[in-house]
């Protein structure tokens, strides 16, 4: 089976392409040294039967007769593209008991189409593959982006049968080029279930366009990634009845899945929780965006009840103006920007946040050594809930916890509770015991979490998952999974702007200059437009498509990500809710 990975929705431009590596045939083979030209073009064309609808092909070519060694290592590599039968073009390089044994599903090398694929003899019977890698896929279809491209040289054994050579020891998984991956894989999300079942959380990953709608299944089947595990549920039963799930073109020419039965005979609530699964994961796959779920005749896709929807970021922009919290949704030079929050109305504040439903508040004292936490409507008494060293901004879940760290947390992360102090809880966080905590961020499913932190080595990224007990209570955070974050240096902010990406302030490594990016966890990031003052905070979200960026000298710049504008009024620490 190939391996899976997801795909985001669409949000800023996907990042480019370095190059494309041709993989219709097989050209410019020499009997010392192999390679595979950059400068060739991908020939693409439709699937056949095997394939979900709308899936490429990139045809692969089997062995010449009488190819060299060198030839038949990357005539193996190329025939990679070739999914059709369990990868059949590619085993015919390989042995006979290779070719049983081989596992194309084990994950995904891809190297620069800016580079040679290069097959170098080693002796009579050994081929050196090299290609440098930029970024690879586990079996689990998780993208890595490594930080710097890295040559990868690998010892290939061959061996003679009749007339031919042939792979004895084949490397696990496939190698693909960047152009040639993003033609036959697409990045698309699982989707399961938070602690308090009312909200679907995403785990993105990539999936290859030729397995559609089963390569979804059997990965929402499989659960969900380890950064997630313990911390979300799914009602998605683990058997093969789904990965199997009957997939065919409905009278409309779209995909209808038929619902197995293993998820159609469960109970009401948990099936309608399966299907909302279902749904959604399947939906996120470019080539699947129209899916209907089919179960017994009728479509389910538009039927359910109660149905548990997919959290997204907020769109109502505040700031810390001169005193208070104030809304930034009609901010002009001439106009007194209005109060948001009475009890903080006579007050300085750093970097205010409001829950999404407009009811509880925190903010930092001017000295960032106090939390804050009250509520819009009074509802929640004024309470210096956190003192101490400095925090970082505070950020809401909707559960109801404030959460923020000291800088120098020693290992420890605050979920202030908005009810009552006595409900604070100390979350252990390990792995951040050495660093400077630098920002952290909720998502809006109130289940992942994103930690900036630093150390003499430089900034990290970690994403990580909130462990809850149904209440909403957190107990725990699971084991981080590390973001990259190429091209940007010395990262001094980081909030959600969609429901997988994230905007991140940093160094430019290029052009030595602060810049912003909007970081998409599946596919990678894009830059913001060129700062022309300095800025000390940044915040966006995808729903209304818009950044604001606040100046050292406390004014404030909006974008809509063509360029950034002085609004002409002093505010400072942009957020949105």
């Amino acid at each position: 089976m190939t391996p899976p990975r997801p795909r985001p929705a669409p949000r800023p431009r996907r990042r480019q392409v370095l190059g494309a590596l041709g993989a219709a045939g097989l050209v410019g083979f020499g009997a010392a040294c192999a390679r595979i030209p950059s400068s060739s073009t991908v020939s693409v064309r439709p699937l056949g039967d095997q394939a979900q609808g709308g899936a490429p092909y990139v045809q692969a070519v089997p062995p010449a007769d009488g190819a060299s060694p060198a030839q038949i290592v990357l005539g193996f590599v190329q025939a990679g593209v070739g999914p059709e039968d369990d990868y059949a073009v590619a085993r015919e390089f390989l042995t006979s008991e290779a070719s049983t044994s081989w596992d194309p599903g084990a994950g995904v090398t891809i190297y620069s189409g800016s580079q040679d694929l290069r097959a170098e003899p080693v002796d009579d019977t050994h081929v050196r593959l090299i290609a440098e890698a930029v970024d690879t896929v586990d079996v689990d279809g998780v993208r890595t982006t490594l930080a710097v491209p890295a040559m990868r040289e690998i010892t290939v054994e061959l061996s003679q049968e009749g007339d031919s050579w042939r792979i004895v020891d084949p490397p696990d998984g496939i190698f693909l080029s960047e152009a040639v991956f993003e033609s036959l894989f697409a990045p698309g999300r699982l989707y399961f279930v938070d602690a308090r079942a009312r909200h679907l959380v995403p785990d993105h990953r990539w999936f290859s366009l030729f397995d559609g709608a089963s390569g979804v299944l059997a990965r929402l089947a499989d659960g969900p990634s380890d950064f997630l595990a313990g911390a979300v549920s799914s009602e998605v039963p683990d058997t093969k009845e789904v990965a199997d799930a009957r997939v065919t073109t409905g009278a409309d020419g779209g995909v209808q899945v038929t619902v197995p039965s293993a998820v159609g005979d469960l109970p009401d609530e948990r099936r309608a929780l399966a299907l909302a699964q279902l749904e959604a994961s399947l939906r996120s796959l470019r080539t699947l965006s129209g899916v209907q779920l089919v179960w017994d005749g009728a479509d389910l896709s538009a039927t359910q009840e109660a149905r548990i929807e997919r959290a997204l970021p907020g769109h109502r922009p505040i700031a810390a103006g001169d005193t208070g919290v104030v809304s930034l949704a009609e901010a002009s030079a001439t106009t007194a920007l209005p109060q948001l929050v009475p009890s903080l109305s006579d007050r300085t504040v750093h970097a205010p946040v409001i829950a999404q439903d407009g009811l509880l508040v925190a903010a930092l004292s001017p000295e960032e050594k106090v939390v804050l936490v009250t509520a819009t409507d009074g509802s929640v008494p004024l309470r210096e809930a956190a003192t101490g060293a400095g925090f970082v901004a505070p950020r809401i879940d909707d559960a109801g916890y404030v959460w923020t760290a000291s800088r120098d947390s020693g290992g420890v992360l605050l979920a202030l509770s908005g009810r009552a102090a006595e409900e604070d809880v100390k979350i252990d966080a390990p792995w951040l015991e050495g660093r400077e905590v630098r920002a952290l961020d909720v998502a809006a499913d109130a289940t992942r979490l994103i930690v900036l932190s630093a150390d003499a080595t430089g900034t990290r990224l970690d994403l990580c998952a909130i462990v809850r007990d149904a209440s909403g209570a957190p107990s725990g955070l699971t084991d981080p999974r590390q973001v990259p974050t190429p091209l940007l240096g010395d990262l001094t902010r980081a909030t959600w702007y969609d429901e997988i990406a994230v905007i991140v302030l940093g160094t430019d490594t290029g052009a030595e200059q602060v810049r912003g990016a909007v970081l998409d966890l599946a596919t990678g990031r894009d830059l913001l437009p060129v700062f022309e003052t300095a800025v000390k905070s940044l915040a966006g979200t995808a729903v209304a498509e818009a950044f604001w960026a606040g100046t050292v000298e406390g004014t404030l710049l909006r974008s809509d990500g063509e360029g950034w504008t002085d609004i002409g009024v002093r505010s400072t620490d942009p957020a949105f809710y």
